[in-house]
């Protein structure tokens, strides 16, 4: 499935400049991880890496967590996707007060059951192990031969994980293509997100429409 609807088209042009002030901001915010257990909900802020992926795995068992409230620039795709998947299992809301991007867009947004944002553009993507795969087979990317072995492992987990959330990957990487070309990172509005299958979107504050 390929989604390129005037819509997303629209959306992807009006915040890309959004993200690129919000995508600073998240990561001066996140130099200290921090991830605890506040009530029904496990409050993560800062990079994913495997130390806070841990903290998390450990916390997500626990029986009264009902949701994850994250903030996140990103990190390592393999520590989100274990995040992701044990989020899905257990079937968690998320919540993006102020910004959710890389991997925390990629993987852990999507498993979310029912998603809050605090804004229009506090999800933001810019590409995925797929993305890295399509750049090398159309001698756009320059990887050495177990780097590209390592991507290849990962987009195949990749294209599980997505199979079962049943979500299009393609949402991951679609606006760094013609006719979008962003350089950096891109959001959606939630009906345009639920062309790639990701649903159950609200947002706490639309603000002004970044296109009308």
């Amino acid at each position: 499935r390929r989604h390129r609807g005037d819509a997303a088209a629209a959306a992807v042009k009006a915040l890309a400049v959004v993200l690129a002030l919000w995508a600073g901001l998240a990561h001066a915010q996140a130099t200290d991880t921090r991830v605890e257990l506040q009530g029904d909900a496990i409050v993560f802020e800062g990079r994913i890496d495997e130390t806070a992926a841990a903290i998390f795995l450990h916390l997500v068992s626990e029986p009264g967590v009902r949701r994850l409230v994250i903030t996140s620039p990103g990190g390592l795709v393999i520590p989100a996707l274990d995040m992701a998947e044990a989020l899905h299992a257990r079937g968690l809301d998320v919540e993006v007060p102020l910004a959710c991007y890389s991997s925390c867009a990629n993987y852990i947004f999507p498993a979310g059951r029912h998603k809050l944002l605090g804004g229009p553009a506090a999800v933001g993507w810019h590409g995925n192990m797929r993305h890295i795969v399509y750049l090398q087979h159309s001698g756009q990317g320059q990887w050495k031969r177990a780097e590209l072995a390592a991507a290849l492992v990962l987009a195949r987990r990749e294209e599980a994980f997505f199979r079962r959330l049943g979500v299009d990957e393609f949402v991951c990487w679609f606006g760094k293509l013609p006719p979008h070309d962003v350089e950096d990172f891109y959001a959606l509005w939630p009906q345009d997100m639920a062309l790639f299958g990701i649903t159950d979107v609200n947002l706490r504050d639309e603000g002004i429409p970044p296109y009308a």
